[in-house]
């Protein structure tokens, strides 16, 4: 493989939704795959958003079982952000 290149082998259902996906945004599919390669990597690895956390979830999951609804998911992410706007000068 020479630098930077990469070929990526896809079910025939993924390659067309990648493709209409693409074409929707008005990208190529290059450009389109490429900026959400480097979104989801920025994103994984940030200090808020670590694979770390998501697998001590998957583990505490295993473990007990116990998983929660997305509105509870959001009730908790709400407090959170009204926390950390109220620490914001």
């Amino acid at each position: 493989m020479a630098d930077g290149d990469l070929t990526l082998k896809l079910d025939d259902e993924t390659a067309q939704r990648l493709k209409d996906a693409a074409e929707a945004a008005g990208r190529s599919v290059d450009d389109y795959v490429r900026d959400l390669i480097r979104e989801g990597l920025a994103a994984k690895t940030s200090d808020e958003d670590d694979w770390a956390e998501d697998l001590r979830i998957l583990a505490d999951y295993d473990r007990t079982g116990v998983s929660y609804s997305v509105e509870e998911g959001i009730a908790v992410f709400d407090a959170a952000m009204k926390v950390y706007l109220a620490r914001r000068p």
